[in-house]
Order: C-alpha cells, then sequence, then structure tokens
C-alpha cells in the first residue's frame, strides 16, 4: 500500500504539462488551473536547482503580483505589461538593486515556460491559442552600471555623535528599566548588546539573528578576550541559489569582547535561566528574535535618539567597516571580515570620518591632532 502510494504522488509530481494534454480532468477554471500547475513545477524546478525555500516563495509572489497587476495571464503578457509592473515599483521606491532582483524572478519564470522542454508552449496554444514568450529583453531590464545602487543619504556609516546618541539611549532604557524592576528590563538589555554586537563585529540583521552562545570561540593570538576572540557567524550571506555560507569574524575591538562576556555571563544567564536555550538573543518568550523585530527595535531606538529616518541596522554594518579602516587595517582584511566576494563591495562600505580626514590632514602638514581638537605644532 504504502509503494502504490509512492508511485501515485511520483506521478502526480511528474504531471506538469502533461496533465493538460489528454483532456481526461475537466477543469471549472482552466486558466487558472493552468497558472497554478505552471508555479507549481517552476517551484520544482527551482527546488531541483537546489534554491531555497525563502527564494522560491519570494518569486512566486513577484509572478503572482505580475499576474494581478497586468490583469493577463503570462502566456498573455507582452513588454509592455513586463514594463508598466517595473516603473510602479520604481514609483513605489524602489531602489535599482531591488527591482533587478524582481525582474530577474520573472526572467527566469518567463523562460521556464516558453522552454519547449516543459511544454507548456504546447498546453498555451491547444488551449488559449497563445503561446508563452519571454517578455524581458536587453532594453526593459535594470542593468548593473555601479558597485551601489541605494539611497545616497542610507546605509552610510553613523558619525560619532549618532552613535553616542543612539547608544545613549539605549543605556539609559536599561538604566531606568533596571532600576524600577520592571518587565522589560531583559529587553532593553538584549538590545543593547544586539546592536553593540552588529557594531563590534559588523553582522548583518539575519546574522545576527542566528546568532547563538556557542558561537563565540577562543582565538589563541587574542588570548585577552578570553572565549569572546572570535564570532563564528554560521548563517552568512549565500549565494543565489546556494546554501548559508560560514565566516570567522575576529574580534577587533576590546569594548565589543567586553559587552559580549557582561551580556552572555552576566545579564542574559539571569534574565533567561533557560539553560537548554543557546540563543544569544532571545525574544521574551525565548524565541529567537527575527530580522524584521530588528528593524523595528533599532526605528524606535533611532526615532527617540532623534536621528534621520532613513537610518537603519546596516548602518552599523558599515560604521564597523569604517571602523577598521580608521584603525589600518588591510582592505583585504576588513573584505574578509565582512564576508565579501569582491573587494569593491567593501569599498562600498567604508567612508572615512571628518575626524579622521582632519587628523591625517594636519598630521601631512607637521600639525598634531588630539582627541580634544587641540592643534599642536609638532616640532
Amino acid at each position: 500500500m504504502l509503494t502504490a502510494e509512492r508511485a501515485r504522488r511520483a506521478m502526480h509530481a511528474t504531471g506538469g504539462a502533461a496533465a493538460f494534454l489528454d483532456g481526461a480532468i475537466v477543469h471549472l477554471d482552466l486558466p487558472q488551473a493552468v497558472f497554478d500547475a505552471m508555479l507549481e513545477e517552476f517551484d520544482r524546478q527551482q527546488a531541483a536547482r537546489g534554491l531555497a525555500v525563502d527564494t522560491r516563495r519570494g518569486r512566486e509572489r513577484l509572478v503572482r503580483q505580475l499576474r494581478a497587476s497586468s490583469a493577463s495571464w503570462p502566456w498573455e503578457w507582452t513588454p509592455s505589461h513586463f514594463e508598466a509592473w517595473s516603473a510602479a515599483h520604481l514609483r513605489d521606491g524602489r531602489t535599482r538593486a531591488t527591482l533587478r532582483g524582481y525582474q530577474n524572478a520573472i526572467v527566469a519564470f518567463c523562460s521556464f515556460i516558453a522552454d519547449a522542454r516543459y511544454r507548456w508552449g504546447v498546453v498555451c496554444e491547444r488551449l488559449f491559442g497563445r503561446v508563452p514568450a519571454q517578455v524581458t529583453h536587453e532594453l526593459n531590464l535594470v542593468r548593473h552600471k555601479g558597485d551601489y545602487e541605494g539611497r545616497p543619504d542610507a546605509n552610510r556609516p553613523l558619525s560619532r555623535a549618532e552613535q553616542d546618541r543612539f547608544f545613549k539611549v539605549l543605556d539609559e532604557r536599561a538604566r531606568i528599566a533596571s532600576c524600577g524592576h520592571r518587565k522589560g528590563a531583559a529587553t532593553a538589555h538584549r538590545d543593547a548588546v544586539m546592536f553593540l554586537t552588529m557594531l563590534g563585529w559588523g553582522t548583518r540583521r539575519t546574522e545576527t539573528a542566528g546568532l547563538d552562545v556557542d558561537d563565540f570561540r577562543r582565538n589563541a593570538k587574542t588570548p585577552q578576550f578570553s572565549r569572546y576572540g572570535v564570532l563564528v557567524v554560521r548563517n552568512a550571506k549565500s549565494f543565489p541559489g546556494g546554501p548559508p555560507r560560514r565566516r570567522s569574524v575576529l574580534t577587533a575591538l576590546p569594548w565589543a569582547a567586553d559587552a559580549a562576556r557582561n551580556w552572555v555571563e552576566g545579564v542574559r544567564s539571569a534574565c533567561y535561566p533557560d539553560e537548554d536555550s543557546k540563543v544569544l538573543l532571545p525574544t521574551e518568550r525565548q524565541g529567537r528574535i527575527t530580522p524584521r523585530q530588528i528593524n523595528l527595535r533599532f526605528a524606535l531606538i533611532r526615532d527617540e535618539a532623534g536621528l534621520p529616518d532613513y537610518l537603519n541596522p546596516h548602518c552599523l554594518r558599515h560604521t564597523y567597516a569604517t571602523t577598521l579602516i580608521e584603525m589600518g587595517w588591510p582592505m583585504a582584511l576588513v573584505q574578509e571580515q565582512l564576508g565579501h566576494t569582491h573587494v569593491a563591495t567593501t569599498a562600498v562600505y567604508t567612508a572615512l570620518s571628518d575626524d579622521f580626514k582632519d587628523r591625517v590632514l594636519y598630521q601631512s602638514l607637521g600639525m598634531d591632532w588630539d582627541d580634544d581638537q587641540v592643534l599642536r605644532v609638532v616640532p
């Protein structure tokens, strides 16, 4: 019985366009049935390529979005439908890089249904008198012309004053909650160490959310940091269609190691006594914080600190990269710390602060610059 059930499922899974060619099944809504079957087989094709579930679901969402916005079926799509959909996303504020990712989903889907090997062209011509076509071409796709395509004023390093204001709010919230023995004391402390971690090791939102306590390791070269000499990022940003990558980030900032130690060995163990949980940044219910929650917590602190509303958590990663450059780290080593494939990407993350540029300028002119901004001529 079990073998027969498996055989039945296998036959159903490989049906695809063939299910509409034998005419044995009558569909009440034939266009919708064909469209759903296209998406189902497209999902199997992407799964066979090793694409992650989130990637596949995102592509399906975009295909359904184009179907709704064009009020037409894929075998009726024209380049004009695709171009109107793309233009609407730009009007809604999507960046060129984001739109390019959206467009790639449509390129992949149209290539799939137009491929003769999957026989959807035969099905559509027989049932609807139309053949699916690739509606994208070199003249209506966003091309990658630069290293960075986001907003010029966003995703930038925070200035020293902005850092001070941001973390002052975090410290004050934690102090008030602790003094008043409020329920949110654990959350306030977690938020502080969460953003200090992003600033101290340059982790992305998804990477930060996935950290465990055991991801901190010793580094024999820096024994002063004890078990906090290296942070192993297990779910780093993956290549398209690939699994999450891993990278080991060396601890470069002593205060980051101190913050992690105080949290893991002190506050966290007191606030979250569950010994079975290894999550570094748990929620109130001892679950794992999500990237969306990190965005919301950052926006809350940012607004309370009176910082520009376009700043987001990724600015902390830019600040980390800039800090290493100002400390004299070679660009290649900063690239390795950030997990970038190309050094050109790392260069986008670095924007030297005005204080640092002033210091270099004064020293090149034979003048000394101290932290109190007192100028002294070097004899």
